[in-house]
């Protein structure tokens, strides 16, 4: 989308949700699980969390130290909203419970996506006066100790040997940056290549969970699971309350399931949270080694509004929309997008509260990315691929 009104474009999406402000400030999780537990963090920053709502019985009352209600305690109350935090396969029966006590999506009740992507940074800067973003990143390398052939990052066309990752100083400046205009993000992670290749890690959690951790939700890093950190680094995952999001690519690399074994009985020991994905069966082309629409300003506009990717990323004072766009322009040589980003340092006063709630909801200069150029987008999901298929021997 173009700027047209920069501040101002979404006034009247805030006018619409403020006039029943007082509902928001009430909010219940329905699902007292993984997800709704992951959730919490954000509502109990803003002071607006009354407790979680579930159906297992087992769970209702007091859990985890937070009030649990059945669904029929929760009609009892005042005035509220339901956001609905529980998997996929879940939703429609939740969705059906929730319309069959007359309660109506979009009104009554969101879906944790929809809430946390569009809704909640909207309320949290005209209601609250706060910028709120739901996931943000840093690539601190573009190195990786695999070399899949559709890699979303393109990191199988770096030379490790050669490839520079972010100085110390560059990501200190980018978390400074990013923290001096963002008052709360939902999930801050570490990205790459493969984070764990970056030889300043430790540090880098340190510094961020001493200055910055009551301003993040979930303090993460996402891995391959080729390599299992030293002790320096579990010490300061483990003391930072840092998640580790490893990624399943044993259908493709066998021998990959030994490595996961190894990492997640390490991160039990030193008492460190993980997720370990489901095994992935395939990914979706994005197209950056064929694709070239030789588009129209238009059609770029139609494909950027249609892929809503959710990947921002910081890179010193440059906060881009995309983190693929930029790292594939870079390390697949495009050359392009070089001034596709919001320049975090010079957003003007209260004024850019406004403007880096209109950029993370998809609004800039031009309405789209040169990368989008290159890209399938949303279309992505029409071309599945084999899931982490090596250029080389890997493991």
């Amino acid at each position: 989308m173009k700027w047209e009104n920069k501040s101002h474009e979404l006034d009247l999406v805030a006018d619409k949700l403020l006039q029943k402000a007082d509902k928001y400030k009430y909010v219940y999780l329905f699902g007292a699980g993984k997800i709704g537990i992951s959730l919490r963090a954000v509502l109990c920053a803003y002071g607006i969390f009354e407790g979680f709502i579930d159906n297992d019985i087992h769970k209702q009352g007091q859990f985890k130290g937070y009030k649990v209600y059945s669904l029929e305690e929760y009609l009892k109350k005042p005035n509220g909203i339901i956001v609905v935090a529980v998997g996929e396969k879940i939703i429609p029966e939740i969705l059906r419970q929730l319309e069959d006590v007359h309660l109506s999506k979009g009104k009554d009740f969101f879906l944790y996506t929809e809430f946390y992507n569009t809704i909640f940074p909207v309320l949290s800067v005209y209601l609250f006066d706060k910028s709120f973003i739901n996931l943000a990143q840093i690539s601190l390398t573009e190195r990786c100790t695999l070399r899949c052939k559709k890699c979303a990052h393109g990191c199988f066309a770096v030379d490790n040997s050669t490839t520079k990752d972010l100085t110390l100083e560059q990501v200190k400046k980018s978390v400074d940056s990013f923290f001096s205009k963002v008052d709360f993000v939902q999930e801050f992670v570490l990205i790459g290549g493969e984070p764990i290749l970056y030889r300043h890690l430790s540090n880098v959690v340190e510094y961020i969970g001493s200055r910055y951790r009551k301003q993040i939700g979930i303090y993460s890093i996402t891995t391959n699971g080729t390599i299992v950190p030293d002790e320096k680094m579990l010490k300061a995952c483990r003391d930072n309350e840092v998640m580790f999001h490893i990624s399943n690519y044993s259908k493709t690399i066998p021998g990959l399931a030994n490595m996961y074994k190894k990492l997640t009985d390490v991160l039990k020991n030193y008492g460190i949270s993980y997720n370990l994905d489901k095994e992935e069966h395939e990914w979706m082309d994005y197209g950056f080694d064929h694709v070239d629409r030789n588009a129209s300003e238009e059609e770029l506009i139609r494909v950027f509004d249609s892929c809503k990717t959710p990947c921002r990323e910081v890179r010193e004072n440059r906060f881009y929309f995309c983190v693929m766009a930029r790292s594939v322009a870079e390390n697949m040589g495009f050359h392009v997008g070089e001034n596709d980003y919001l320049d975090l340092d010079a957003l003007p006063g209260d004024k850019g509260k406004k403007e880096l709630l209109e950029f993370t909801l998809g609004y800039s200069e031009k309405g789209y990315l040169d990368m989008c150029n290159y890209c399938y987008g949303a279309d992505m999901v029409k071309y599945p691929i084999p899931v982490a298929e090596q250029e080389e021997k890997a493991y």
